[in-house]
């Protein structure tokens, strides 16, 4: 494989709130314990979005973007001898650029890295919207399974990974008897309806946008409401509300609609401050989960689901050269499940 000396990428410069397109970037040599990812594809997230808006000065000012990455190993380091890690072999990253020595990881929680755990690919340094990727951590590494794409094992690192973190944290809550709001069907939403039809609960979606009703329909949603005051279930009689958007108006739905006893898993951040009626679910006694995000062990688990056909990720494919556009799609709420993007090598 010749390996270019630059490339193109796409990313946040701070002051500008569009996705700016860098070349000429110097493809980086890998030290003696790294290697180079060739990148296959990398998805789009609405928090990709999220980074542009806010511009978060945490962050470099000038940055490649992209979270959701997959690609084939193209050059490992002099001192990178491990069989796991050779030229050609196939990986999905680990958002986070997790330790995996401190007492979060080596209980299993590495998306709780206390080390590192603000260091995350495309969110606070170099992501996947380029050609290629050095990797310093291996074991932010997650190896895809032969009968696993690209594509599809792009979505385990976060489209699927965050609502598989959440739902498995009221796993014990879930079975054939269970009633679920599910509030959002976007790239989480959509996911999580799938892994809940798993467990053959019974699942009632929201979401405004009419068009996303028959996706969510063929997952496994029983009903598709376009705004809570439609749904004909009464109200306190779900025993969990799932809100994949996390605006003020869902979290109200939950709290109308969550009953006695029963939980509330909030995995979207639309907004930063939520406000809740306290004394109402204390009453109650209502549980509030929060999630964020998910382990390697979860994503691991996730491509095995993939493989096994349980899991059947909704992902298109465009060129990189088209992020700008998908972009701005993704701003107008034009773009339904996950789309990748595929470098021009």
């Amino acid at each position: 494989m010749t390996i270019p000396k630059t490339q193109t990428g796409y990313g946040i410069h701070h002051g500008v709130k569009k996705l700016v397109r860098f070349d000429n970037m110097p493809v980086p040599e890998p030290g003696p314990s790294e290697v180079l990812l060739k990148i296959e594809v990398t998805g789009l997230c609405r928090s990709d979005l999220h980074i542009l808006i806010v511009q978060d000065p945490r962050i470099p000012e000038k940055m490649v973007m992209g979270h959701e990455i997959c690609g084939s190993i193209a050059k490992v380091g002099s001192e990178v001898t491990d069989e796991r890690y050779q030229a050609g072999q196939r990986f999905c990253m680990l958002i986070a650029d997790a330790c995996g020595s401190c007492e979060n990881c080596r209980a299993g929680h590495d998306n709780w890295c206390t080390v590192n755990g603000t260091l995350a690919f495309g969110i606070s340094k170099d992501g996947g919207f380029q050609q290629y990727l050095l990797v310093q951590n291996l074991r932010s590494l997650i190896p895809i399974p032969d009968d696993v794409s690209y594509e599809a094992a792009a979505s385990a690192t976060d489209a699927i990974l965050t609502p598989f973190h959440a739902i498995m944290k009221v796993k014990l809550d879930l079975g054939p008897t269970t009633k679920v709001l599910v509030v959002g069907a976007g790239g989480l939403g959509l996911n999580a309806i799938q892994i809940l039809k798993f467990f053959g609960c019974r699942i009632v979606c929201i979401d405004k946008k009419a068009g996303n009703e028959n996706l969510a329909k063929e997952f496994g949603a029983a009903q598709f409401y376009t705004d809570a005051d439609e749904i004909e279930d009464a109200q306190e009689s779900f025993d969990l509300c799932f809100d994949f958007v996390g605006h003020q108006t869902t979290m109200e739905a939950c709290v109308e609609y969550v009953k006695t006893g029963g939980k509330i898993v909030l995995v979207g951040l639309g907004n930063r401050v939520l406000t809740i009626p306290n004394y109402e679910l204390a009453r109650r006694e209502v549980q509030i989960i929060f999630n964020f995000g998910g382990s390697s062990k979860d994503q691991s688990e996730i491509l095995q689901w993939i493989s096994a056909g349980v899991l059947k990720p909704v992902v298109a494919s465009a060129s990189m050269s088209e992020l700008p556009e998908y972009m701005d799609k993704l701003a107008k709420g034009e773009v339904v499940g996950r789309v990748v993007f595929k470098p021009k090598l």
